[in-house]
């Protein structure tokens, strides 16, 4: 911006800069309007560049950088304050995904943007049993995983048989000695003839009786 200027009490108007002679040279010392220059401190300039504003010569403190001057720590990466006469780069190693210790509920999952990645976690359990061979009811785990589970169990019990069929349910579990009695009477000549009990076929022959209607005598054959 030009200003007015006063030499020998003649004003000049706008004037942009004013040259003086130098003693004995054939160069000039020129002065020029700063008064509208933003400039005001160093932090503003290249670190070593040198200008004047407001009469005042100011030295540059921005610092230049490069891709070297780059950091990465995880998938952070830090970009130092100054110049970068050039697109700076940095690349940060690949990192893995680590299912955690413990996982609530049916699943977990993690979303970054629009994808999706599904954390899957496999649990041994080796049940703690109080009795041997099977669990009745109540729980048994290890520390992170507890079974519930509730079994038909079935005690001593004798069995005599009968007209019917005496069952045991399929998945029972039998706790103690099952005893199915036995008769040493079952054998062939304790059953009638054309019999057959628990497969011991009958070989006993029952006697015909038959009486006369005239003088009804009996006869056994």
């Amino acid at each position: 911006m030009a200003k007015d200027v006063v030499i020998r009490n003649v004003n000049y108007d706008d004037v942009p800069f004013v040259s003086i002679p130098i003693q004995n040279s054939q160069d000039e010392a020129r002065f020029d309007d700063t008064s509208d220059a933003t400039l005001t401190s160093g932090s503003q300039m290249l670190d070593g560049v040198t200008a004047y504003s407001q009469g005042t010569k100011v030295t540059g403190s921005i610092p230049t950088k490069t891709s070297s001057n780059l950091s990465a720590s995880g998938a952070t990466v830090t970009v130092p304050s100054g110049y970068y006469a050039t697109q700076a780069t940095k690349n940060v190693a690949s990192g893995t995904a680590t299912a955690p210790a413990s996982i609530s509920g049916t699943g977990a999952s993690v979303s970054t943007g629009t994808n999706t990645l599904t954390l899957s976690k496999t649990i041994s359990v080796t049940p703690s049993i109080s009795t041997a061979g099977y669990i009745s009811s109540g729980t048994a785990g290890n520390s992170s995983v507890s079974l519930t589970a509730s079994v038909t169990t079935k005690g001593s019990t004798t069995y005599t048989p009968g007209t019917t069929n005496q069952e045991i349910a399929a998945g029972t579990y039998l706790t103690a000695k099952q005893t199915i009695l036995g008769d040493s009477n079952l054998v062939s000549g304790n059953i009638v003839a054309g019999k057959t009990i628990f497969n011991v076929q009958g070989s006993a022959q029952i006697p015909s009786i038959v009486q006369d209607s005239t003088d009804y005598h009996l006869t056994i054959s």
